[in-house]
């Protein structure tokens, strides 16, 4: 699924090349774009018949590169556009802090790649929606302590690796918009996952992210 992809990214910037020979006149931009993401994970083990869902609140950082490529010219200097991107993100959850003490973050780190289709208002204002690719290469969880654990035990963080409960690759759906300020832009997007994040039987995981970002129009 990743290949298929990677793939049809390079078909869309192929794509490109033949818009521009139309000579739409518009200019294709670069933007750089960080972001600070709200994430829940859904963790449900059919076993225990509950859920161990990791929701409180707790942020963490994205970066992408975007390229868009704008496809037809509307009225004024409005376009609709392909923006394929690449990046990284960092996703997860926190849990909520149990009666004896014990709480603990899970995080993951992945590489991802999309396209969104977008729709630019005035060069200013941009609406899109699209879908995302990752390869999760690091998954952690970090605990205050076991949650076994009697009240009164001493606790400590301790961080351990969870690479083999989680897939390496996962798909999400998203949304947003963003607003222009010379060539600064702010916005909020939207990631839903779609597909069971868990390797392991008996266990089904979930992942939803909302994020805030800023970016800068390189080109």
């Amino acid at each position: 699924m990743m290949k298929k992809i990677l793939i049809l990214t390079f078909c869309i910037l192929q794509l490109s090349t033949v818009v521009k020979s139309q000579e739409i006149n518009s200019v294709n931009n670069l933007s750089l774009e960080f972001g600070l993401g709200y994430n829940t994970l859904g963790l449900n083990v059919k076993s225990l018949q509950q859920n161990n869902d990791r929701n409180k609140f707790i942020l963490f950082p994205s970066l992408k590169l975007k390229y868009s490529i704008p496809l037809t010219k509307f009225h004024q200097n409005s376009f609709f556009e392909i923006t394929p991107f690449v990046g990284y993100n960092m996703f997860g959850g926190k849990s909520k802090k149990e009666s004896n003490g014990y709480k603990d973050i899970i995080s993951l780190q992945s590489f991802e790649i999309g396209i969104l289709p977008t729709y630019s208002l005035n060069n200013k204002l941009r609406f899109y929606g699209g879908i995302k690719g990752q390869y999760i290469f690091s998954a952690k969880q970090k605990s205050y302590g076991s949650i076994l654990d009697p009240i009164e035990t001493e606790r400590k963080w301790q961080t351990s690796d969870m690479n083999e409960l989680f897939k390496n690759i996962s798909f999400n759906p998203g949304a947003g918009f963003n607003y222009n300020i010379s060539r600064f832009f702010v916005g909020i997007e939207s990631w839903f996952g779609i597909g069971n994040l868990s390797d392991s039987e008996g266990i089904r995981i979930y992942e939803n992210n909302y994020r805030i970002i800023i970016g800068y129009r390189i080109k």
